[in-house]
């Protein structure tokens, strides 16, 4: 993008609300009996403002009438706490709410709005870019946030010294927040093209991805590559290959916590070997909560337990009080995955629904009818997000997640739209 071009953006006090709400879960004024992030002195307010003006619209109640009647009856039932529930279906529906009216402030432009979104990701970078040099040049203030942000850390190791995060909590977050950016910035180095980065962008962005070293971030890379090219034909598919076995044995020899995430996972999944060196990372944190999830699923398959329930089942069926006996109580309420938490929490049902949304949205190749293939870009590059927040994201409004759905369900509306004019 270039910046003097589309810097409107940083001049729209719109966008810069956008971003606080999109990316500013780093900072929290108290976390019992829940947090209260920064954000929310906007959030809620705002979206009491447009429900105000233009009342609550129709799908709302169609889109939570399920939720709302399985959750009341898994709390009488005991399978989840009122509170817990309450406080997610409640976040959850002012977090779609509020993104829905800001599409509709810019009437659906999916074009404009998605712009507006990669601008926020080349925020992130300039951030991570301050936060990288401040490291080189030992300027912690520079570099470790947390003297701001109390929900914020600062991850040693990686590939320079420590994992970069930019101002969200965790490096996997910056990795799964700029993968659509990611996927744009490789689309344009490989096709000679500068839609809505520079070549000078799209090569920071994809840079600052690989230095988040996270193992879900490298996929969202490979992901990319291979929507980027003609993967049907034999010699891409070769040729995706091979860069995916190079990358993979750089990363591995080169790159400590992605080599240790590797042999812990091999080790679980496949040797079943639950010694301390396998089970004190995040690798167990996932295999223990898709335990949960399975054990809950066969229990009440077809709607789960409610919303917020999972942090009831994970403590009828953790490992660490059964099979495990160490004290690893974290990720309890989000199942470190949200295709983990869907099924604990909405059982098949819900895993029916996303499923449904994402095979709809999905835009496999553009119209030789339309003059611009934006539709299918966009498309493949939300794709993207949702298949690594389905693998490693369990929270469901962590850093605009209902926006980027909300986006791609309205992209795929768009494009039809714009196809059956053209057949009129």
């Amino acid at each position: 993008m270039n910046l003097r071009r589309n810097n409107f953006f940083l001049r729209d006090s719109s966008f810069w609300i956008l971003f606080v709400i999109l990316f500013s879960t780093g900072l929290v004024f108290f976390k019992l009996p829940f947090e209260f992030y920064f954000h929310y002195i906007f959030l809620f307010p705002l979206t009491a403002f447009f429900i105000l003006k233009s009342g609550i619209p129709k799908f709302y109640y169609k889109l939570f009438a399920i939720p709302l009647l399985v959750g009341l009856i898994h709390v009488a039932l005991g399978n989840n706490d009122f509170f817990t529930f309450f406080k997610v279906f409640f976040g959850l529906s002012i977090s779609i709410l509020f993104f829905f009216f800001i599409l509709h402030k810019y009437d659906f432009n999916n074009l404009k709005i998605f712009k507006i979104y990669c601008s926020a990701c080349w925020l992130l970078c300039i951030f991570a870019i301050i936060q990288i040099f401040s490291f080189l040049i030992d300027f912690r203030t520079g570099y470790n946030f947390s003297w701001i942000l109390n929900k914020w850390g600062f991850v040693r190791g990686g590939i320079i010294g420590f994992r970069v995060n930019s101002i969200l909590p965790e490096p996997t977050y910056l990795a799964t927040s700029l993968s659509p950016a990611v996927y744009i910035s490789i689309r344009n180095l490989i096709n000679k093209n500068t839609f809505i980065f520079s070549y000078f962008q799209s090569i920071v962005i994809i840079l600052i991805s690989i230095l988040t070293t996270s193992t879900i971030g490298y996929l969202g890379i490979l992901i990319s590559i291979i929507l980027s090219l003609d993967f049907f034909r034999l010699r891409y598919i070769i040729f995706t290959v091979l860069i995916s076995i190079l990358v993979y044995n750089i990363a591995y020899n080169n790159v400590l916590d992605f080599s240790e995430r590797v042999n812990s996972a091999k080790g679980l999944w496949i040797d079943k070997d639950f010694t301390i060196n396998n089970t004190n990372n995040s690798s167990f944190v996932l295999y223990n909560n898709l335990h949960i999830a399975k054990e809950n699923l066969m229990n009440y398959p077809l709607f789960g337990t409610g919303l917020g329930s999972h942090e009831t089942a994970f403590k009828k069926f953790t490992l660490t009080k059964s099979l495990i006996q160490y004290d690893f109580e974290f990720n309890i309420k989000d199942g470190n995955s949200l295709f983990i938490r869907l099924s604990t929490e909405t059982g098949l049902f819900g895993l029916f629904f996303i499923f449904i949304i994402i095979f709809n949205g999905f835009i496999y190749k553009s119209n030789s009818q339309l003059e611009t293939d934006y539709h299918m870009i966009i498309s493949h590059a939300i794709f993207i997000f949702m298949v690594l927040v389905l693998i490693r994201q369990g929270n469901y409004m962590l850093n605009g997640l209902p926006f980027i759905f909300l986006l791609y369900h309205f992209n795929k509306i768009s494009y039809n739209e714009k196809i059956n004019s053209l057949n009129e």
